[in-house]
């Protein structure tokens, strides 16, 4: 992860800032297997012998090819804020919200981007 921010005050009203966050993720689960349970009574709802129980519900031999993870986020803004007085400010800013999967898998894919803006004003007492 890397992140950057740079402020630059423009006149003793008027300052702009920037900032940017580079998010690159990987990760995953070794596969592994886990015996089945035994001497669970089959009336037992966890019992592999209990009707309609899935014996899937023990297999954990895929849990390698589900757990990928491989994304890459990228967040940035850029903003001012404006000195009404002392105590009072305005303030706008834009912020993008980029997100590269390049491992879509249980959800889907979730690339996508947005951009979002805020605008206010904040009062000291």
């Amino acid at each position: 992860m890397f992140f950057v921010n740079a402020n630059l005050t423009a006149t003793d009203k008027l300052d702009f800032f920037v900032e940017g966050v580079i998010a690159m993720s990987q990760g995953s689960f070794t596969p592994f297997n886990l015996p089945e349970p035994e001497g669970i009574p089959a009336d037992v709802h966890i019992s592999p012998d209990h009707a309609g129980a899935s014996k899937g519900a023990y297999d954990f031999s895929g849990i390698g090819d589900y757990s990928d993870l491989d994304y890459n986020q990228l967040e940035g803004t850029l903003g001012a804020n404006y000195k009404l007085d002392k105590r009072a400010k305005l303030y706008a800013s834009v912020n993008l919200l980029d997100l590269q999967d390049d491992q879509p898998y249980v959800y889907g894919d979730l690339t996508g981007s947005i951009i979002t803006y805020a605008a206010g004003m904040t009062v000291g007492f």
